[in-house]
């Protein structure tokens, strides 16, 4: 007797959810980035299946990229249809279509039917309201005329009942689109993702020790960075290693899109980063996590206090005699993500970041970095006495505010607190005298200045950053059709920006003084060490 084939990670993930949606009543919506070669469609196919054998009168269609992957993906349906041996009380498929056959659309006795359709066909959309919609490749849909057609078809799909389903899976086709979009917003969809080396079946195994411990001293570095990021054994190694070579031509970018290690980086691959990456990901793979808490001014005298409700971020304890800056990018900034308007609005980034030093002790020089942050939505002048706050703890240092927006009301307040604030220069062109303004003031050639220079400085790694949230920022920051580098969609660059910012004027960077400490007069005393009273 044939086994019944075991489903992998990721179809046990959709058929859990699946299975919880029927258990709470409640419609079901799932959206799938799926790898290569997976089963995503496989799994889709048998829930909808199943759904609509179990649940009577149900309208549902399948929509692909192009013809031919409606038809394989349609075919996965009907195979389950005709060597179904399950009695449904209801009898099994019939040809009931209008063409006389099962090929583009099937009828089962329970009054449910599911045809087929082609994103973009002259015929997509014939069947009316739907509660059942199954979209394969969707990321791949081509627009008409600026309209999605993945609005355009679940326009048709009645999604609050109880029996409502729907299963959207695709490779990754860019940050942009339906598909990228559903994929990293809270927006009533299930999110459904396996990583590559989630899959048992995703390993090769050496045929003895010798063959191991080669495979291991030949490691390259983005396999050491693999295993040392997600714990990969050498067995998933060397199936990737394989994978590699056979089905993406050597590409480690078209293994990562194809074959993701994580839900980010397959989005990232199929754009261009512009950062670089390996650079940033080392970096990911040590990072640490920082000391929260809150600054306390008390008589002048600012102090650190843990707390894991605090707003600050401590990655290294403020250095006697080493050079500090503040940069701050305030909320509305004009760069912050593609697609502007969303409803995820912006963030104060405050980052303070410390010059390189030579260390006496030991001889080494440690190179300039992210020493700590402030990343929130507070008020802008709540957000203004952080600043200063951190300013201060760090030495009176020099803060580097953005002007362009509610910066302005920043800087104001930090020059009546009496704080160091930067001033840029600029040429009058009526008088041709050099005026000074408060605060750094972003435009297309200083954005594209700094983020070159902060490009130059990663790729080098002549800076260090330990902040995962920062490092995450940077890996999605990409270049657009246009050649303009920004946010992927749905991404921020508030940390990007604020630390473009602080690396491009770090020779700016203030030199934190030991406090000084109260002169002490000695009383006087006599020769016999007794203190001479006065006045008696």
């Amino acid at each position: 007797m044939e086994r019944a084939p075991k489903p992998n990670i990721l179809q046990r993930r959709m058929f859990e959810h699946y299975r919880n949606c029927c258990i709470n009543k409640k419609p079901c919506k799932m959206v799938i980035l799926k790898p290569r070669q997976c089963g995503a469609s496989t799994g889709a196919q048998a829930i909808i299946y199943h759904h609509q054998r179990k649940h009577g009168a149900l309208n549902g269609s399948l929509m692909g990229d192009i013809a031919g992957t409606s038809d394989k993906v349609y075919e996965i349906y009907r195979r389950f249809a005709e060597h179904d041996a399950f009695n449904w009380n209801d009898g099994l498929a019939t040809p009931f279509a209008s063409n006389g056959n099962q090929t583009d659309d099937i009828k089962f006795e329970n009054g449910s039917t599911y045809v087929k359709e082609t994103a973009g066909s002259k015929n997509a959309g014939r069947g009316g309201t739907i509660q059942v919609a199954s979209m394969t490749e969707v990321a791949f849909w081509q627009n008409a005329a600026g309209n999605d057609p993945a609005l355009s078809y679940l326009n048709s799909f009645y999604d609050d009942d109880v029996v409502s389903l729907a299963i959207a899976d695709s490779t990754p086709n860019g940050p942009q689109g339906w598909f990228y979009d559903t994929c990293t917003k809270d927006n009533g969809w299930e999110f459904i993702f396996a990583a590559w080396f989630e899959f048992d079946e995703h390993i090769i195994p050496f045929a003895n020790d010798l063959d191991r411990a080669t495979f291991e001293a030949s490691l390259s570095e983005d396999e050491r960075l693999e295993r040392t990021r997600y714990g990969v054994t050498l067995d998933q190694l060397n199936w990737r290693r394989k994978t590699l070579r056979d089905k993406c031509g050597g590409s480690v970018d078209k293994f990562r899109q194809e074959y993701p290690s994580d839900a980010q980086e397959c989005f990232l691959k199929s754009s261009r980063p512009r950062f670089h990456l390996p650079v940033v990901d080392k970096w990911m793979s040590v990072a640490r996590d920082p000391e929260r808490g809150y600054l306390n001014d008390q008589k002048g005298e600012v102090t650190f206090v843990p707390d894991q409700s605090g707003t600050i971020e401590r990655f290294e304890n403020p250095r006697p005699y080493c050079r500090y800056l503040v940069a701050a990018d305030t909320c509305t900034g004009e760069d912050q993500q593609q697609g502007h308007g969303t409803a995820d609005p912006d963030y104060h980034a405050v980052h303070v970041w410390r010059s390189e030093y030579l260390d006496p002790s030991t001889g080494i020089q440690h190179p300039p970095c992210l020493v700590a942050r402030h990343h929130s939505r507070l008020d802008i002048d709540v957000a203004s006495d952080e600043v200063a706050l951190l300013a201060a703890y760090y030495g009176n240092c020099l803060i580097i505010p953005e002007v362009n927006n509610c910066g302005l009301t920043m800087v104001k307040r930090l020059v009546e607190k009496g704080c160091l604030v930067f001033q840029r220069k600029s040429v009058n062109q009526q008088t041709s005298e050099v005026d000074k303004s408060y605060g750094w003031r972003t435009d297309s050639i200083t954005r594209k200045t700094i983020i070159d220079n902060l490009a130059s400085a990663i790729r080098e790694s002549r800076i260090e950053i330990n902040c995962r949230e920062t490092l995450m920022q940077l890996r999605s920051f990409v270049v657009n059709a246009g050649g303009r580098p920004e946010a992927m969609r749905g991404f921020h660059d508030d940390d990007v920006m604020a630390a473009a910012i602080a690396v491009y004027n770090l020779s700016g960077a203030t030199e934190m003084r030991p406090p000084r400490r109260k002169k002490f007069k000695m009383p006087e005393v006599s020769a016999d060490g007794f203190r001479r009273m006065v006045g008696l």
